[in-house]
């Protein structure tokens, strides 16, 4: 089944097998594949299906990279592209473009709706792969990737800009009424807006936006020679991030046409750490009572009194604590340490905080949803108006969750080296938990 919902008092139970299915926890999905990936069983983290599952493709496509299977890596990563690719296509260039369907979500949870990547994923989809043409020494292809990202980031910002419009819509017609407005204050009272409207979250340009792929796009264009187009690329990254020195001593090295000297290689080392937020719904449940206590002179005195809950539910963010340290390393026995250039923490904090209205009135419709319901069958009087009522609140807490879907596999950090190395053989290593990790590299190209 895929997007379709047939209400005839419950909901059909057949949902409970659809992958769009809005009684599951994603979130417990990942905990279960996270877990084994910690242990090192790569190959038991997730197991190979042909699926058009967007987010399952840029999940497994992400296993197969950190088993340094590029190849297989590059047919899952293409399989989720060839989806985002006609999805930007159709923002491109205007401002009328496809709208995934928010009907359902608004009556039940977001979890009806196929997954829509959210803005930074469409744009580390496109860093990834082009990653990963780097390691098979493919550069024209990784250069089509960074292509691609400026296209799909101008699609984004076109996309952000109606989705935002609609959101304001939304909420506007959602607190039009005394029910509505009522829940509006109550969800402002219990949400805790702490991580995602930190001073570090807002200064963020937006959300989809990052230095490194930025940077990326400039070192491969630098290393096709093509520096016209690479200035842009390192610009944009210094705008992201403006008090990186590494981005502006790139900038004026480009300006000044210095190039690598003769048999030697401009090194770019890219460290990925750990794993971005895990997503989890959670609720508060708000007791409101109607009834008897509220009827006025004119109505019946005798109506039942019943007590409904209302279930505010929003996503919270589970942070990688177990890794988020900077490692430094040694090339050839001499330390260097690597300089951040992306926080996907903050990033996927500012993608909540942009989508917070849709959330607000995505509660508020299906709180007053709940309140109607409740007040339906708290009119059939006595102990079993109560008791359906309550029963009717209760069971809304199983269909009301916030969105927990994500790209998880995402680094948490990015960092970055740069330094210029002599043709030949190099050894590189770092210790992790006590473990040392070598790797013996051979440079022969600029």
């Amino acid at each position: 089944m895929k997007n379709q919902l047939y209400i005839i008092g419950l909901l059909s139970l057949s949902m409970i097998g659809c992958a769009n299915n809005p009684f599951s926890s994603y979130s417990t999905q990942s905990s279960s594949r996270l877990a084994k990936i910690y242990t090192g069983n790569l190959d038991g983290a997730m197991e190979a299906e042909s699926t058009n599952d967007i987010l399952y493709n840029m999940e497994y496509g992400t296993v197969q990279r950190l088993k340094q299977n590029y190849e297989v890596s590059n047919i899952y990563f293409a399989r989720s592209q060839n989806s985002i690719d006609v999805w930007a296509a159709s923002w491109q260039s205007t401002t009328f473009g496809e709208l995934s369907s928010t009907m359902m979500s608004m009556l039940i949870n977001d979890n009806v709706n196929d997954y829509q990547p959210r803005g930074y994923e469409k744009t580390f989809l496109t860093t990834l792969h082009a990653l990963n043409h780097l390691d098979l020494n493919n550069m024209d292809d990784a250069r089509v990737e960074i292509k691609r990202m400026y296209q799909i980031e101008q699609a984004i910002q076109n996309y952000n800009q109606v989705m935002y419009n609609q959101a304001q819509t939304e909420l506007k017609k959602e607190t039009s009424d005394a029910a509505g407005n009522y829940v509006y204050k109550e969800i402002l009272k219990s949400y805790d807006f702490s991580d995602i409207n930190s001073p570090q979250v807002l200064a963020l340009k937006n959300s989809y936006q990052n230095a490194f792929s930025h940077y990326l796009a400039g070192f491969v264009f630098e290393a096709l020679n093509e520096p016209s187009l690479a200035r842009p690329g390192y610009v944009k990254a210094g705008q992201l991030q403006p008090t990186n020195p590494l981005i502006q001593q790139s900038i004026d090295n480009l300006d000044k046409n210095v190039r690598p000297k003769k048999n030697t290689t401009d090194l770019l080392i890219v460290q990925e750490i750990g794993h971005a937020p895990q997503i989890k719904s959670k609720e508060i449940n708000i007791p409101i009572s109607f009834g008897n206590q509220n009827q006025n002179q004119n109505q019946n005195q005798n109506a039942p009194s019943c007590t409904a809950m209302i279930n505010i539910f929003y996503p919270t963010m589970i942070k990688d604590s177990l890794n988020q340290a900077m490692y430094g390393f040694n090339l050839d026995n001499k330390p260097l340490n690597p300089s951040q250039m992306v926080d996907v923490d903050l990033m996927t904090a500012r993608s909540l905080s942009d989508g917070m209205p849709h959330i607000i009135a995505r509660n508020i419709a299906s709180a007053v949803r709940n309140i109607a319901t409740a007040k339906s069958t708290c009119s059939s009087g006595g102990n079993l108006g109560a008791l359906l009522s309550l029963g009717a609140g209760i069971g809304s807490i199983f269909i009301d969750k916030a969105d927990e879907r994500n790209w998880n596999l995402l680094p948490s950090k990015v960092n970055i080296n740069r330094i210029n190395l002599p043709y030949g053989n190099h050894s590189f290593d770092i210790t992790i938990n006590g473990v040392r990790y070598t790797k013996q590299i051979n440079l022969n190209q600029p």
